[in-house]
């Protein structure tokens, strides 16, 4: 789970400039989540592992550990609760078996900005799910986006607007957008 490159430069004050740098050539754009990373095991379609993501510690960082991984959510943790709650809620009638990362969201979650009663999950590492929050078009010059980009609506709730775009190629996630990163230019 590496972190995602903002598709514009950003300067030494950690502003995004105009100058683009990840090509954006064939890459479908879907709504950023700001949720709870975390990753399902699904087998004949029961839901047979939660796990949530863990970012190193002070400690670890200092030992020259960096990337985030998963470990097993605990049902009975107050701090796993609804990413796990998140995770039963998901319908996986139409999931094949395999692991499969998404982004929990939901009234208890992360300040619930998507304004969602209950708690759910957006398998982004879905195919078939991630086709369902494709935005559709998408200019992403830098102009455009600063002015368009704070008026597009959520595919999970279109009474709010989306915290940013992901674009992804193949698969994997090549670039990211947020509204935030326009503020203060």
């Amino acid at each position: 789970m590496k972190k995602i490159k903002t598709i514009f430069e950003r300067d030494l004050k950690m502003k995004i400039t105009t100058k683009q740098v990840v090509d954006l050539t064939d890459a479908i754009p879907t709504e950023k989540v700001d949720g709870t990373n975390i990753r399902i095991t699904v087998r004949n379609h029961t839901l047979v592992r939660i796990e949530k993501r863990r970012n190193p510690s002070k400690l670890e960082k200092a030992k020259g550990i960096i990337t985030p991984w998963y470990e097993d959510a605990d049902e009975y943790s107050p701090n796993d609760k609804y990413v796990v709650e998140a995770a039963r809620c998901l319908d996986i009638s139409d999931i094949e078996d395999g692991e499969f990362s998404g982004e929990a969201y939901g009234e208890k979650i992360q300040g619930n900005p998507l304004k969602i009663e209950g708690h759910r999950v957006f398998l982004f590492s879905h195919a078939e799910t991630l086709k369902k929050h494709q935005l559709n078009g998408i200019s992403t010059g830098y102009e455009i986006l600063k002015r368009d980009l704070s008026d597009i609506k959520s595919t999970f709730n279109p009474e709010v607007g989306i915290e940013g775009i992901v674009f992804w190629r193949n698969g994997e996630p090549i670039g990211k957008i947020k509204v935030k990163d326009f503020r203060n230019i």
